[in-house]
Formats: C-alpha cells, structure tokens, sequence
C-alpha cells in the first residue's frame, strides 16, 4: 500500500510527453498527440526558429522519391495541407492558411540517373503516386521552356499533388493548434536526455540530435538558396529539379528561388556560398532555362539540412537502448513535407505500441545503429 501511494506521488512531478524540438517535426508531433490526450511539453532552445531548417527551406511538398515509405509521407502531406484549414483551425483563427501553390515538381534525369528512376517509378506505381513519365524529346510538349540537351527522362506531377507552401504559416498553425489541445511550448536548452524526467521523450533536435545522443549520425549539413530576377517570368513554372546539375528552382512572386547542390558538413556560420552562383547555379540554370540567361541575382541566405549521414533518410522510432526515447530527425531536407506523417506515425507508435497510417519501420533507429542503409537518391 505505501509503495503505490509513494508511486502516485511520484507521478505528479514525472511529465507525460516531453518534446525536445520545437521546430517543425516536434510542433507536429506535438499536434497529433495532444490530439489522442496526451500532456505534451515542448522544449525549443531558441523560440525565434533563427537556425531551424524549416523556415530556411523552400517549403515543397512531394512525393516523387524513390522508396515506398517516401512516396507515403509525400501523399499524406497532400492530404492533411489540402484539409488543414478544417484540422488546424482555432478559436483564435478559424481559417489558417500556408499559401499553397500548387505547381507541381518537375525532375530532370540525364542517362546516369536514369536507370535509378526507372526503378523509382515502379515505386510509384505501386503506391499510386500519380506521376508522369516522359521522354526527353517530349518534355517541350509540356514545358516549353525546359532546353532538354543532356536528358533522358522527366518525371512530374500535372494533378496539383504537389508544390510547395509557407513553412512559418504551416509552423505557426501546427503550434498553435497543438496549444489549443493543451500542448505547451517552453524556451529551454536541454543539454541532454538525462536532464528530463517524463514518461515519455521524444527528441525531435534536428542538426543538434548528437548533442542529446552521440550514437545518431545527424549532423547540420549548410545549403545555400539565391534569390533571382528574370525579365521574362513563367508564373506556372514548377519546382524543378535539375538531376545532371543538382541545382533547383521554383518562382516566388514575380522573382525565382535557386539552390545550390554544394554543401558543407558542420559549417560554423549561414554565411551563403555567393560564390556558388556564379560557378554552379547560374550557368545550370541558364543552360538549363535560357530565358534565365537574363537573370540577376537580388538576394540569398543559407539553411541547416539535419543530414543523417549513413543514407539521406530519416530516422524515426524508438531508441532501442533507452525505454522511453524515441526520436524523428535525420529528414535530409526533407522534414517540412514529412511532417505530417511523422508526427501521426509517432503517436500511433507512443500511444499503441505500433504503426497504423504509414508502416515508418524502415526507418528504425535500429536500422542506423548497425549502419544498414536504405538510402534516398535525391536530395534536393
């Protein structure tokens, strides 16, 4: 009898759910579990989001990509963007919105990429992702734009599945929709696991993940975007990927977004790469869009991808040397677009023990602890 009074004790000072990470991935998780009735506290070391890979990124949603689980998360973001002004409304704002465009993604394969592809769109297929396949020759009919010297094949999306959105609007109702349903945000600096006391913690740290836990391979990967005017502008232009040049694109407005596919491990600053522009980006872009050989650069700035080192992909589960641990980083540039389905697979995870919408089990911290790779091609 003492012990169980002792125990109840206890429990009143052991939180439910603790976040580390309050960014994209730990806000949406933080959603989906406030929504099964969990207490959730979400620690953000810095509130202003000033270094978070989300809203430095160009905030595309997608599902062309080679492995199944991939295409999965890209049509369940579809799904939940396309319905969020009726999931994510709150009392103090009944019709949130992320400014989707809805243009699609068009990816550029030369002869060295495209076997690979060849094999992803069996993917593709399988999991009805409703994308296109062309020939190079072809590509003119549907972008007149595109020079197509050096392709092989394209693959885009013409059923508005795909494009991209405002990642701090899409931040800002998944946060404050979470708050409604009682989750609270918190600035605090956790330094490691052991300083938390819940029931469960789920480290959502992104590029910082190795500072909470050495054995995961995630580390800050730097990428530069430029900001580009053209005097010829083509508004339904999708974000295109260049796979020959690793550059990519998409307009913003009446000017265009460019990235860079140089990239740095560990970079001390988000000082951009300026001389990227001239030397990669600009000549891919021209070669590739010759209207573009007109444009002048207006700005740029540089952002943190949580790079997961082994293979390009996440990493997402229970941490199998820990009782109550369980993680979601390693997203690769990709965790603006996943965050949907992350943040659901890891409540169905935490709260019934298993997967339910998605099976994310390939994405097991096991997986990365014994260096076995499932690797995502193309990062952009």
């Amino acid at each position: 009898m003492c012990s169980m009074i002792y125990f109840s004790k206890l429990k009143r000072f052991m939180d439910d759910v603790v976040i580390v990470g309050g960014g994209i991935i730990g806000a949406s998780t933080a959603f989906f579990l406030s929504k099964e009735g969990r207490k959730v506290r979400v620690f953000e070391r810095d509130p202003t989001y000033k270094k978070a890979s989300f809203p430095l990124s160009l905030g595309g949603f997608r599902r062309q990509f080679f492995q199944k689980e991939n295409i999965l998360l890209g049509k369940f973001a579809k799904e939940f963007i396309f319905q969020l002004p009726d999931l994510l409304k709150t009392k103090n704002n009944g019709k949130p919105t992320v400014s989707m465009v809805p243009n699609g993604y068009l990816l550029l394969f030369g002869p060295e990429h495209a076997k690979e592809q060849y094999e992803a769109l069996k993917n593709h297929k399988a999991c009805d992702a409703e994308t296109k396949n062309v020939k190079a020759e072809e590509l003119q009919n549907f972008f007149p734009w595109i020079n197509t010297d050096g392709l092989e094949t394209a693959t885009f999306t013409d059923n508005k599945v795909e494009g991209w959105i405002d990642p701090h609007m899409f931040h800002a109702a998944l946060k404050n929709k979470a708050i409604e349903l009682g989750a609270s945000f918190e600035k605090k600096d956790i330094k490691s696991i052991d300083e938390i006391n819940a029931d469960t913690i789920v480290s959502a740290a992104g590029c910082w993940t190795k500072e909470l836990l050495k054995d995961i391979p995630v580390v800050p990967q730097k990428h530069t975007v430029f900001r580009v005017k053209c005097p010829k502008h083509i508004p339904e232009m999708p974000l295109t990927g260049d796979l020959p040049s690793g550059v990519y694109w998409r307009p913003e407005g009446k000017e265009y977004l460019a990235g860079s596919p140089n990239s740095k491990f560990d970079a001390p600053d988000l000082e951009p790469e300026w001389n990227d522009f001239e030397e990669i980006v600009w000549p891919a872009l021209a070669n590739r869009v010759p209207v573009f050989e007109e444009l002048k650069l207006t700005g740029g700035w540089a952002g943190y991808y949580d790079c997961n080192k082994l293979d390009n992909n996440a990493i997402v589960g229970k941490h199998p040397k820990m009782k109550n641990v369980y993680l979601a980083t390693g997203f690769t540039g990709r965790g603006l677009m996943q965050a949907p389905g992350i943040g659901r697979g890891l409540t169905e995870l935490i709260t019934t023990g298993k997967y339910q919408t998605i099976d994310l089990s390939s994405f097991s911290v096991e997986r990365v602890l014994s260096a076995k790779k499932r690797t995502e091609p193309y990062v952009l």
